[in-house]
């Protein structure tokens, strides 16, 4: 039996964010020289949290999808979220309605506080780690790395979903007329 995602419960996505985070985290603290006691506590404090930001997060992102998809069957479902990631536009008007709610869907991670709150996130974060590196060890450049990255998505993929977003709804309006 296959298990898609609006089928895992919340608490299912929390441990599976929250202990490998947890797990990484103690093994980093173990790494830095600490003992297996400061790193197991270390590795609870962060990893608890962490998986249940995550688990909540994930089951209404989920529960978002879930409506965008709408009560398309699961092979349309597939093809659906293809077209909303890219590629030819779908001539099926119901997987081409389903594609562009997913893409809106998306574009809303990107709204807003959320945005914002993401942004100055990562840009601490990445002070942090580049100030580590230079006051401690380059490996600090790792996560700096990271950060870097994921404050480039912050700026791209919002202008990437919404030219698709642009893409399915012309063809939605072209084949309209």
């Amino acid at each position: 039996m296959r298990a898609y995602r609006s089928e895992v419960p919340w608490w299912v996505l929390a441990v599976i964010g929250g202990v490998p985070f947890g797990v990484a985290m103690g093994l980093s603290t173990k790494l830095d020289g600490s003992s297996w006691t400061e790193a197991g506590v270390g590795a609870l404090v962060t990893g608890i949290p962490f998986g249940l930001a995550m688990g909540w997060w994930s089951a209404n992102w989920q529960t978002g999808m879930k409506e965008a998809e709408g009560d398309l069957p699961t092979d349309k479902v597939e093809v659906a979220h293809q077209a909303a990631a890219g590629g030819p536009v779908p001539v099926d008007a119901e997987i081409r309605s389903a594609a562009l709610s997913i893409a809106s869907v998306q574009l809303g991670q990107f709204a807003g506080k959320t945005r914002r709150l993401s942004i100055v996130m990562m840009v601490l974060l990445w002070i942090t780690s580049v100030v580590g590196a230079v006051a401690d060890s380059l490996w600090a450049l790792v996560p700096a790395l990271f950060f870097g990255v994921m404050l480039f998505w912050q700026w791209y993929l919002p202008r990437q979903i919404r030219r698709r977003i642009s893409v399915l709804s012309g063809a939605t309006t072209a084949s309209a007329d």
